[in-house]
């Protein structure tokens, strides 16, 4: 008989497609604490799971893009380069140097324990900007380009240290900077995610033999279900009004990590 976690994972597996397909963003950053809480895979490899399924679901999403001509490929270059920089310099030397302990007063917190914590906090900035009301009036900014380039290099980063795509940066981002549309913005952002994850995925090919494809592929496959739904409801729903939702369950899923750390921390 089936284990509960892992029919609580596989069903939350509809939610990471759900919301890749209808917002561009959000989703992939469920997939971590997924695989570690609930298929009980150590973070560092799990951020392989996760890397290996938001490449999955966000080419599939971006194909209709590139085909109706939606996305700005001079645009998602300025980010795509340094993105893949900071995926390599992380996959490679910032991952592997993170020390397995580090002493604090009489206790350690160990390596996992660094990249679940800095994980909930990525959550719950995710969770800010989304509840963040949208405001067209931005005004104007400078630097445009050397912006995007420093949020491309920072989006990467993200991607190499917890498999998260970083939609919730890039969609803003794009906005904000390139004044271009929501339905725009969350193209180039699945676009994007698609080129970051499978590089960052193939700068770690020695070690895919230890991943259980078994329950892999099972995931994604799930989430291709929940990324068609999102992609079909995207014409007939609000964003505005699912970011809200969304949001608050980010929210609630980065408290729900970082008390987790916290009670683990204080138990040692």
């Amino acid at each position: 008989m089936m284990d509960f976690s892992l029919i609580l994972g596989y069903t939350l597996a509809i939610t990471v497609g759900l919301t890749m397909g209808i917002l561009g963003s959000g989703g992939s950053i469920l997939t971590l604490p997924i695989f570690v809480y609930l298929f009980h895979i150590e973070p560092i490899q799990a951020v392989d799971y996760s890397l290996f399924t938001i490449s999955i679901i966000s080419l599939i999403g971006s194909i209709g893009h590139v085909y109706k001509k939606e996305i700005d490929f001079k645009t998602t270059t300025l980010f795509i380069l340094p993105s893949l920089l900071a995926v390599y310099i992380t996959k490679q030397y910032i991952l592997p140097n993170i020390p397995n302990s580090i002493p604090i007063n009489q206790s350690t917190i160990s390596k996992d324990q660094i990249i679940m914590s800095f994980f909930s906090v990525l959550i719950l900035v995710s969770a800010f900007v989304m509840l963040k009301r949208n405001n067209n009036n931005y005004g104007r900014v400078r630097n445009t380009i050397a912006h995007l380039l420093t949020i491309g290099f920072i989006t990467g980063l993200l991607t190499g240290l917890v498999g998260a795509g970083g939609g919730f940066i890039i969609v803003p981002a794009l906005v904000l900077l390139m004044k271009i549309n929501i339905k725009q913005a969350t193209a180039a952002s699945l676009f994007i995610i698609t080129i970051n994850a499978t590089f960052g995925l193939l700068s770690n090919f020695r070690h895919l033999d230890q991943i259980n494809w078994a329950i892999l592929i099972i995931f994604t496959g799930i989430t291709l279900i929940g990324l068609m739904i999102g992609l079909q409801l995207k014409t007939k729903l609000k964003p505005e009004n699912l970011k809200v939702v969304f949001g608050y369950f980010l929210g609630a899923i980065g408290i729900a990590i970082a008390g987790t750390e916290i009670s683990q921390f204080i138990n040692l």
